[in-house]
């Protein structure tokens, strides 16, 4: 295969590059030569060692990622968006304090009444440019868990990437609802500032005592009804007010989501790796990880000659037949990108057919002319953003999807 023998090919160069980098460092450890050249070559040489050897280890990872996907069996990552968050050690322990007072995933927390909420808001009930929305107030007085503590989000309104984010954490199980914004059906995840929670003695996990799906108590903001033209306000729609660009020369930004405690030492080592690998890939231009096949399809892409419906028991085609619907990677307009590759292959219920989301930049309705799926428990897992906490479910087209042997009486009847 192309793409393996690329892997293979980076990942000989930078072994050889290791082993030349530690036979140079030996040599200049035993030449004799004065002290302070050899101390810059070493130096030299030793970061030289250590960034080859870092890249050889990505290559062996992408290479046994690759490896599994080709045998069918589950990504590394795949479930980690949608593992419940453990408490650390140092909880465990009872030395939680030892970790300050900053939130982190595992800890338990009461999200505030709406009357103290209310005093950190501004005009536009938003803190630090982050709304706190109606489909937010149900939870006030609600028992949560901290699912991710959100060090930067993915900027979806102007396509800068990266944005960095202060004092935010998602809540388990919590997503919005859209009640107050015309039902919109994205089911973002919900981001609440440090300030509007208060955390809990430790204690074991206790269930939530509001319902993700409550009611909205109030309507949302939004435009003039009379003239049809609504413009909705929603957290989705204020990130890039609510975030600051993202420091170049932070280092710290890479390692957050570990620091934090959103991802465990292997998961991260993992993608860190590939990470590594894939830069050194696109930069001399070889093919990065996870292969995506392309097939010089033209034209209109195909439509879908099955329809799923909320509880259909179905399968993600492979990415080799996904391939072969898209141009340009897109059918009918909606992308197909490298963190749905893991999916492929899986098997997965049908959690509802979605065809209105509010969009990002424009704060406009968007009624799809082709409705798009949303699988449970199938959500973006953010590895290449920087893993990225926004955990938001990935749309799927009906073509992508096959039905599996056990239909929907089959799926209950086994519950």
């Amino acid at each position: 295969m192309t793409h393996r023998a690329s892997y293979w090919k980076t990942t000989a160069i930078s072994f050889a590059a290791a082993s030349l980098c530690l036979a140079g460092l030996a040599w200049a450890l035993s030449s004799g030569l004065p002290r302070v050249p050899v101390g810059l070559i070493g130096f030299l040489l030793g970061a030289g060692f250590v960034t080859c050897l870092l890249l050889t280890c990505g290559g062996l990872v992408c290479l046994w990622r690759d490896a599994r996907e080709a045998a069918g069996k589950e990504d590394l990552l795949a479930g980690y968006a949608t593992r419940l968050p453990t408490r650390g050690l140092l909880s465990r322990l009872g030395f939680r304090y030892m970790q300050g007072s900053r939130l982190r995933p595992g800890d338990l927390v009461q999200v505030r009444p709406r009357h103290e909420i209310e005093a950190t808001l501004d005009a536009r009930q938003t803190m630090a440019g982050l709304p706190f929305m109606a489909e937010m107030e149900p939870f006030c007085g609600g028992v949560f868990q901290v699912h991710r503590r959100v060090g930067h989000i993915n900027d979806m309104r102007n396509k800068t990437g990266l944005r960095r984010m202060q004092d935010g954490v998602t809540l388990t199980g919590i997503r919005c609802s859209g009640s107050a914004h015309d039902g919109c059906q994205a089911e973002c995840q919900i981001l609440w500032k440090d300030a509007w929670l208060r955390r809990l003695p430790d204690r074991p996990r206790v269930n939530a005592t509001q319902r993700p799906d409550a009611p909205a108590a109030v309507a949302g903001q939004r435009g003039d009804p009379e003239t049809g033209d609504r413009t909705y306000f929603c957290q989705m729609t204020a990130l890039w007010e609510a975030s600051q660009p993202m420091s170049p020369i932070d280092v710290k930004q890479h390692f957050r989501p570990w620091l934090y405690g959103n991802i465990d030492a292997a998961r991260f080592l993992i993608a860190l790796l590939t990470d590594i690998f894939n830069f050194v890939q696109r930069l001399r231009g070889g093919a990065g990880y996870p292969h995506m096949p392309h097939y010089p399809t033209k034209g209109q892409t195909p439509a879908a000659d099955q329809h799923f419906d909320a509880g259909d028991a179905v399968v993600v085609r492979s990415k080799d037949e996904i391939a072969r619907t898209l141009v340009n990677g897109r059918n009918k307009g909606l992308w197909f990108d490298r963190d749905m590759i893991r999916f492929c292959g899986r098997p997965a219920i049908v959690r509802r057919r979605v065809d209105r989301i509010i969009h990002e930049a424009t704060g406009k309705m968007v009624v799809m002319k082709t409705p798009c799926l949303a699988l449970e428990g199938v959500t973006a897992t953010g590895e290449f953003l920087q893993l990225c906490p926004q955990h938001e479910y990935i749309f799927w087209r009906d073509i992508w999807l096959a039905r599996s042997p056990m239909d929907k009486r089959t799926v209950i009847a086994s519950d």
